[in-house]
């Protein structure tokens, strides 16, 4: 049993629709592709950025502590003696350890991965591929 010609499905230009379909299709799955990578690479980097921001944040608390004991127990020591040049050197001390620590973290911001780096390659590679098969 065959439609009448009014139902069956018409394609203009005799069968143009099917390949730019297909042509919709394949670019639609490759978008969400990439996007999926994205997406997945931006869970990552925020689960790491958090993992260091914690890491930093304790690191710091314990280090306050352990130079606020350090610095009482060497002015207690020299109480009697010699506090203020204990404390102008322990001032001096952790003076350079903050500057020495501030450039270290200045050359490390300024050598910091790639974020979306997997993506970026991906994206090239689909390059590469596009102009050697058009």
């Amino acid at each position: 049993m065959s439609l009448p010609p009014e139902d069956e499905p018409q394609e203009p230009l005799g069968g143009l629709t099917a390949p730019f379909r297909r042509l919709i299709e394949a670019a639609t799955g490759f978008l969400s592709s990439k996007v999926e990578l994205i997406s997945i690479e931006w869970q990552e980097e925020k689960r790491r950025i958090l993992e260091l921001l914690v890491l930093a944040g304790v690191a710091l608390l314990f280090g306050v502590l352990a130079f606020s004991l350090i610095t009482f127990c060497v002015v207690a020591f020299f109480w009697e003696t010699h506090r203020f040049l204990a404390l102008l050197g322990l001032g001096a001390l952790y003076l350079l350890i903050s500057w020495a620590l501030l450039v270290r973290l200045q050359r490390k911001a300024h050598l910091s991965t790639k974020v979306f780096e997997a993506t970026l390659e991906e994206l090239k590679k689909d390059t590469a591929w596009v102009k050697r098969h058009l």
